[in-house]
C-alpha cells in the first residue's frame, strides 16, 4: 500500500532534476511512497533523464509525458489537472523538479506527525532558499522572527509554506478550479478547511531561484500582473467560495482583491491593457455579491449624475467598491467603460 504520493511537475530542468530525483530516492522511510512525475514535452533532455530512472525504480516513479507542451496551450496547474487523480497515497508531498529535498528523513518524519496528529490536516517546515546564480544572499522561508503562529486566518493574510515542504493529508479534489495562481498557495487553505496546520521547525529542503523559474521575476510586481495578474484575482475569488461564510475571512480576502484592482487601473492607464474591464466581466456571483455590498454607499451620490439600466447598476457597485477614492474622476469616464464592457458581452 503506498503511504505517500510525491507530485513533481517538471519543465526544461536538465540541469536540476537529477538532483531533484535522487533527493526522493534518498529517503528513508518505513512505507511505500511513489513519485508522480508530469513532463510538460521538455525539449532540453530532462524527459530522457527521467526515463532513465524509471526504467531503474519502475516501483517508484510514475511517469506522465507530455506530446505536446500543455503551458503554451494556456493549461496550467499541471497538479490538479495530471498529478493529483492519478496519486494513491494518503499523504501527497510537492516537489518541482528545480527543487530538491535536503533531509533524508523527511517524508518520515512528516508522516509520524500526521500519524499522531490527525486534528491536522497538512504540516510543512521552514526550506532553504537560495539564487542560483548567487545574486543574492541565501535564506530560509519562512522567517520566523516575521511569524510564529501558523493558523488559518495568516495564511489567509499571506503564504508562509513553501510548496515542497508541505505534506497533505489526502481529501477529496474534484472540481477544483484550474485557472488560478499560485496554485500551492490554494491548496494550503483548501487542505486547511478540514484540519490544524502543523509545522516542524527543521530545514528539510531547498528552493531554488533562477531565471527560468516562473517567479523569477516577481520581484517585477507590475510585469508579474501582465502575465498572471488575472489567474491572481481568479485566485482570490475562489477562496470566497472556501471562506466567504466568515465575514473575518472575507474581509482578509476582500483586501487582496481590492489591492489588486488599485494595480490593474494603474496597468491598464499606463500600458493600455484591459484588465479591469476583463475582472469585471469574469467576476463570479460571490465576488460581484462582495463588489455590491461594499459599493452601495456611493451609488446614489453617481447615480445622481449618470442614467443606468439595471445591468450597468451593477457593474457600477462593483466598480465604485473598488475606486471610491478615485470619484470625482470616476464620473467623467465611468459611463463610456461601461458600455464598452456591455458592448462586448453582447458581442461574446
Amino acid at each position: 500500500m503506498i503511504k505517500v504520493s510525491i507530485l513533481c511537475a517538471t519543465y526544461n530542468h536538465k540541469n536540476f532534476i537529477r538532483q531533484t530525483l535522487d533527493s526522493f530516492l534518498m529517503q528513508k522511510t518505513d512505507f511505500k511512497y511513489e513519485v508522480i512525475i508530469h513532463d510538460d514535452a521538455s525539449t532540453d533532455g530532462t524527459t530522457e533523464i527521467i526515463k532513465e530512472y524509471a526504467a531503474k525504480h519502475p516501483d517508484i516513479f510514475k511517469p506522465i509525458f507530455q506530446k505536446e507542451n500543455q503551458y503554451s496551450k494556456g493549461i496550467r496547474w499541471f497538479t490538479v489537472r495530471y498529478l493529483l487523480p492519478n496519486a494513491k497515497g494518503e499523504y501527497l508531498a510537492l516537489c518541482e523538479g528545480d527543487d530538491y529535498w535536503t533531509d533524508a528523513n523527511k517524508l518520515q518524519m512528516q508522516v509520524d506527525f500526521l500519524d499522531n496528529n490527525p486534528d491536522y490536516a497538512l504540516c510543512f517546515h521552514p526550506v532553504r532558499v537560495f539564487y542560483e546564480n548567487n545574486e543574492k544572499e541565501e535564506s530560509v522561508f519562512p522567517d520566523l522572527n516575521a511569524i510564529n503562529e501558523f493558523t488559518t486566518e495568516q495564511l489567509l493574510k499571506g503564504n508562509f509554506i513553501q510548496t515542497n515542504s508541505v505534506m497533505y493529508r489526502r481529501q477529496e479534489y474534484h472540481n477544483l478550479p484550474t485557472n488560478i495562481m499560485p496554485g500551492d498557495w490554494y491548496l494550503h487553505l483548501y487542505h486547511a478547511k478540514f484540519g490544524k496546520i502543523g509545522f516542524i521547525n527543521r530545514v528539510m529542503s531547498a528552493y531554488r531561484r533562477h531565471p527560468g523559474g516562473i517567479w523569477w521575476d516577481s520581484y517585477d510586481i507590475e510585469k508579474l500582473l501582465i502575465t498572471h495578474g488575472l489567474n491572481h484575482f481568479n485566485f482570490f475569488d475562489e477562496l470566497l467560495t472556501l471562506y466567504g461564510d466568515s465575514q473575518e475571512y472575507k474581509s482578509i480576502i476582500w483586501a487582496h482583491m481590492r489591492n489588486f484592482l488599485f494595480r490593474f487601473i494603474n496597468i491598464d492607464e499606463n500600458n493600455n491593457e484591459e484588465f479591469f474591464e476583463t475582472v469585471i466581466k469574469n467576476a463570479s456571483k460571490n465576488a460581484l455579491q462582495l463588489l455590491v455590498y461594499y459599493g452601495y454607499i456611493r451609488l446614489n451620490e453617481v447615480e445622481q449624475k449618470i442614467e443606468l439600466n439595471d445591468r450597468e447598476r451593477i457593474l457600477l457597485y462593483s466598480i465604485l467598491n473598488f475606486y471610491s477614492w478615485k470619484i470625482g474622476r470616476i464620473i467623467t469616464w465611468l459611463p463610456r467603460l461601461i458600455r464598452r464592457i456591455l458592448n462586448k458581452n453582447e458581442t461574446n
